[in-house]
């Protein structure tokens, strides 16, 4: 699987936090990039000092750590789903049982 790139991972929380009604302003911008920063630090700590670990997979990692840490970093509003159809209620068309 190809690891993916800080870019990716930049574009896909901001694209998340636009979708699910957070305006982004040039705080909440740099408030994602310290969220991203802290993230990153976490992962860079946590790794073996081996070559191949350190490239393995640390996009997905990020991208995990990131999304782990968003709800510390910003109030996201909740999603209220309505109601697919009107609930439904036991009736009769008429059929008489055969007795």
């Amino acid at each position: 699987m190809d690891d993916i790139s800080f870019q990716h991972v930049f574009s896909r929380v901001y694209g998340y936090l636009c979708e699910a009604g957070v305006e982004m302003t040039s705080e909440r911008c740099r408030q994602m990039l310290q969220l991203i920063d802290d993230a990153m630090a976490e992962i860079g700590e946590g790794s073996s000092n081996t070559a191949t670990d350190r490239r393995e997979l640390v996009g997905h990692r990020l991208l995990k750590s990131v999304m782990d840490r968003l709800p510390e970093y910003f109030a996201i509003p909740e999603v209220s789903i309505p109601v697919a159809a009107p609930p439904l209620c036991r009736g009769s068309i008429g059929y008489h049982s055969r007795g």
